[in-house]
């Protein structure tokens, strides 16, 4: 703050002796104490100084010490209001430029391994966990697997990433490898007691047949596992291994399915495979980067439910967001227009719409990432530029700088439909890709709706991600909550009342704008209180 240099502004008003006197004490109350919480700190210090009630009285005519201690410690609070901020060196264009397009692709390899896995099915008409060559049965099966792993295991991974951060904050190497592995375990043992509870329930009420269940729960915690690995990979920011395992772990399952002809057995091999080198690359990399922090000792001992406490809404967040990715699918799945063998039926059309609109995201989240780190590194500096009483100001280039990224997302999300418009344009004149494109059927109609819905949750994310850096987690949950029973509410009469189930993407649009509409608006309603978030993310 530079007190000590502007100490000499506390005694305006004051003549002759008696100004130099309250100059020279306050430099001195300063350099003893500059970190001053009330009057009875004040006080104390100045006794410290060897003040007394006589000597006090004779220099300032004041009754007392704790009488100067009111005054002293009143001109104390107006000079920090005032005292301008030393301003941190600015940094140049082109390390802002630098910063902002590492964010970008940070985001872009965040987005690698789902466009490696969709690819893949495009091209090679298989995956690791592609429903293409399956029954409709077995396909339904798969699904069902993979909307449970996802929602079993995203608590746990939010939770993962969220402990690791505050671990590694407080240095504590060693109790991150064995708590991230913790959390693994639990989530490991969750997919398992589902698993099991989900055997002894279609034993108890048949829903699908022995082996199609046991089939289905298989896949459910092979795959759970799997996205754990993926999620330790992931904290240490390694998002390029991921995209090298996935493409490595496609590659194995179509040369086994091409050696075998069995698909199960080809990506249960390579999904084995994909997890082994998850787990293999995170403990190789941790603990390379673990020895840096062998010569420090702990600042804190920290509890198990001092994390816990820390992660629940992070873990909250992770389950209802995957139910909120995953909720028109099951919209569209329970949506009878016919006999169906099941009460879940696997739709294919809808999905292969759904998962052509997921490349409409590549780029909007790339920009998320760049843009939530360039609002947050704009905070940063912006808040050792103000003073005390400009916190309005602040607040208001603040309001200026998020409408101007918003702005500027769209733009990328714009340019991210286009290019993926003309990419399918052009994969319609290879025959190899005919089967694999929506344009049959539904297939468009879900496509493009599911692509401006993807593209919108994009911009939802990015309130998320501020939310989160500003550490207000639960606005983001309370506002993912109602999206999704908006999305499952709208959803279902849509698909009721016009009796065909691609009308499940219209409670996805509605779901989403709603998390827009909330997120954007919590955002704005932060902006003002800037002042308290930055106390907040000290």
């Amino acid at each position: 703050m530079g007190l000590r240099n502007i100490a000499g502004g506390y005694g305006a008003g004051t003549s002759g002796g008696a100004s130099a006197a309250w100059d020279q004490l306050l430099r001195q109350v300063v350099e003893a104490n500059g970190d001053l919480q009330d009057v009875m700190d004040v006080a104390a210090t100045i006794e410290s100084l060897g003040w007394s009630d006589r000597r006090v009285e004779d220099v300032f005519g004041l009754p007392g010490v704790f009488d100067l201690a009111e005054e002293v410690y009143e001109a104390y609070r107006d000079a920090v209001r005032s005292a301008p901020i030393a301003p941190r060196g600015g940094q140049p264009w082109y390390g802002l430029l630098g910063a902002i397009a590492s964010d970008f692709a940070h985001g872009l390899l965040f987005a690698l391994p789902m466009v490696v896995s969709v690819g893949a099915m495009v091209v090679l008409h298989i995956s690791i966990w592609s429903y293409q060559y399956y029954s409709v049965e077995q396909a339904t099966a798969l699904g069902i697997a993979t909307f449970l792993s996802f929602v079993v295991t995203g608590g746990f991974t939010q939770a993962m990433a969220t402990v690791y951060y505050v671990l590694v904050g407080l240095q504590e190497g060693a109790l991150v490898e064995r708590t991230v592995h913790q959390i693994m375990r639990w989530g490991a043992g969750a997919a398992v007691i589902v698993a099991i509870a989900i055997v002894i329930l279609d034993s108890a009420f048949p829903m699908f047949p022995f082996s199609l269940a046991f089939f289905m729960v298989a896949y459910m915690v092979m795959m759970s596992v799997l996205w754990l690995a993926y999620a330790a990979l992931y904290v240490l920011r390694r998002e390029y291994l991921l995209t090298l395992l996935t493409l490595g772990s496609v590659l194995i399952a179509f040369a086994l399915w091409r050696l075998t002809g069995d698909v199960i057995l080809a990506q249960a091999i390579a999904m084995a495979a994909a997890t082994a080198g998850a787990l293999g690359s995170w403990l190789v990399v941790f603990r390379r980067r673990s020895r840096r922090w062998d010569h420090m000792g702990r600042i804190v001992k920290t509890r198990t439910s001092q994390l816990a406490y820390a992660s629940a809404s992070y873990f909250l967040y992770g389950i209802l967001y995957f139910a909120f990715i995953f909720g028109d699918r099951l919209v569209a799945w329970t949506t009878a227009t016919s006999f169906l063998p099941f009460s879940i039926w696997f739709r294919g059309e809808y999905e292969l719409g759904m998962d052509w609109a997921l490349f409409a995201l590549i780029l909007p989240l790339g920009a998320t990432e760049a843009f939530v780190g360039y609002l947050v590194r704009w905070l940063m500096a912006a808040q050792h530029r103000v003073q005390e009483q400009r916190v309005e100001d602040l607040a208001r280039a603040m309001r200026t700088v998020y409408l101007r990224s918003v702005a500027g997302f769209l733009g990328v999300a714009a340019l991210g439909m286009i290019v993926v418009r003309i990419g399918l344009s052009l994969a319609r004149g290879v025959p190899i890709l005919l089967s694999a494109i929506p344009i049959h059927g539904i297939e468009p109609f879900v496509f493009a709706w599911a692509s401006f819905a993807y593209v919108a949750l994009a911009l939802a994310l990015f309130n998320v991600l501020l939310m989160f850096s500003l550490a207000y987690p639960q606005l983001a949950l309370r506002s993912l909550l109602v999206s999704l029973a908006v999305d499952l509410s709208v959803g279902i009469i849509a698909t009721r009342i016009l009796g065909a189930y691609q009308f499940a993407v219209v409670g996805l649009i509605a779901g989403v704008v709603c998390l827009v509409v909330l997120t954007t608006v919590d955002v704005l309603r932060l902006l003002p209180r800037i002042d308290f978030m930055l106390y907040r993310m000290v």
